[in-house]
């Protein structure tokens, strides 16, 4: 499908020149960039397949590319957004990480997602650091939080990994399965 694939011609150097503007994230083993019509396959892997409860799935290929849309465009409408995540040695994606906001959440939402066959090596837990560390020290943004599906222990572990403490659940309007919210200490509550 056309959506799928890189611009080219003048089209490509403007796509260019947005990306450029979204700060690139590293860490010790990754690299966090804007994203890119190419990576949609990857995010279609994860949002069409049964893994993808905790992100509203599964979802059709259609819906995964709205989704994976707003995950991009954010950046224009908010000032911060999704960012591809990446391994730094092969440069090979393996997920995804924003600082999201979506209709029915109570505040910035720093989510993560990765292919099942990345999970289980601390990547989450790394990308989501550095997304943590930039909406705080960069956006200076006073509250940010993670919204987890019940049942999502390895999405637990890596909120609470980073200090986030549970706070409630929120229901969003879509749906009749509560998330539950993870708060995520700023810098000044410590």
């Amino acid at each position: 499908m056309y959506c799928e694939t890189n611009p080219t011609g003048t089209a490509a150097g403007m796509a260019a020149r947005f990306a450029a503007l979204v700060p690139v994230l590293t860490t010790e083993r990754l690299t966090l960039r804007a994203p890119q019509a190419a990576d949609f396959a990857l995010y279609a892997e994860i949002a069409c397949g049964p893994r993808s409860k905790g992100i509203g799935g599964p979802m059709t290929r259609d819906e995964a590319w709205y989704d994976f849309a707003t995950l991009a465009s954010c950046w224009m409408l908010r000032g911060h957004g999704g960012w591809t995540i990446t391994l730094t040695r092969t440069g090979a994606p393996i997920g995804f990480a924003l600082i999201g906001a979506e209709p029915g959440d109570q505040a910035p939402e720093l989510g993560y997602l990765l292919i099942e066959a990345q999970e289980g090596q601390g990547y989450a837990t790394e990308a989501a650091e550095a997304v943590r560390d930039y909406a705080f020290g960069t956006l200076r943004l006073p509250e940010l939080v993670s919204y987890i599906a019940p049942g999502n222990a390895r999405s637990v572990a890596v909120a609470e990994r980073l200090g986030a403490i549970r706070s409630g659940n929120v229901t969003y309007p879509e749906g009749d399965t509560p998330a539950l919210v993870y708060r995520h200490p700023s810098p000044e509550d410590v």
